[in-house]
């Protein structure tokens, strides 16, 4: 059984893929890793990127898709191939500056009652990115949606702001740009909800681990991300973001506030 495995779903990241790569091997530190790069049908030149990565490399595993399977469903791809202690579901769009892959498995040691732990996210200019969130509700959503600038002490209480971001704490909902799991808790609860193409499947899998195990922000380290808020600027992400908050409050229940 190895340290950790980790996958990562591409969808026309030609540009930025292979400094993900380098970026990550180069912060691995001593682990024994394998990196699972599932690819959802890019059109750019992505594909032939990974291919090169593949053959550069024999702790990669390159998987193509023929269709976009969306986010959740593709991580699930390496569920039955994984055989490590923890497991790292990490976007393209993150940065390593350090030994936060080491510290994270240090602290899943030292605790064995966690399931997953969210490091402390970071901006591209440094500033905190608020990441760890409460349970959604329809009042937090339209709120962060259609009305940013107000209501903000309702805010700052979603993104737990009243939270101290320099010591651990349990967490709700954790961003899935970065989600280091217990390999075994992972596939305790099947990974990923396939029926969440996009958007909340985060949220979701949060609560499912929280019903096993717990779900725990890590504040001794911390990633860039360069988050994009895509269905906040592609009417179409915007669609794919709607579809996934009915399916969300199907299944866990309709909460207004």
């Amino acid at each position: 059984m190895i340290d950790v495995s980790i996958s990562i779903v591409t969808y026309n990241n030609g540009d930025i893929i292979k400094d993900t790569v380098n970026n990550l091997i180069n912060h691995i530190g001593d682990s024994d890793y394998r990196i699972y790069l599932i690819d959802n049908n890019s059109q750019d030149k992505t594909i032939n990127i990974l291919k090169k990565i593949k053959n550069d490399n024999e702790k990669i595993t390159v998987i193509f898709n023929n269709n976009n399977l969306g986010f959740g469903a593709a991580h699930n791809k390496v569920l039955d191939k994984i055989n490590s202690h923890y497991h790292l579901v990490m976007n393209p769009d993150i940065t390593i500056e350090n030994n936060i892959i080491v510290d994270l498995i240090d602290y899943m040691n030292k605790y064995n009652k966690i399931g997953l732990l969210t490091p402390l996210i970071k901006f591209p200019d440094g500033s905190i990115q608020y990441s760890c969130r409460r349970k959604i509700t329809f009042v937090d959503l339209l709120i962060r949606r259609f009305l940013p600038v107000f209501f903000e002490e309702r805010q700052d209480y979603h993104i737990m702001k009243d939270k101290n971001y320099d010591k651990p704490f349990e967490v709700e909902f954790a961003s899935g740009s970065f989600m280091f799991f217990r390999t075994e808790i992972l596939k305790k609860i099947c990974g990923f909800d396939d029926n969440f193409f996009m958007y909340l499947e985060d949220a979701d899998i949060t609560r499912r681990v929280n019903k096993v195990s717990k779900t725990v922000f890590f504040p001794y380290n911390y990633v860039i991300h360069k988050w994009e808020r895509g269905s906040y600027k592609n009417f179409k992400l915007f669609i794919y973001h709607l579809r996934s908050l009915f399916y969300y409050f199907k299944k866990w229940g309709f909460k207004l506030h």
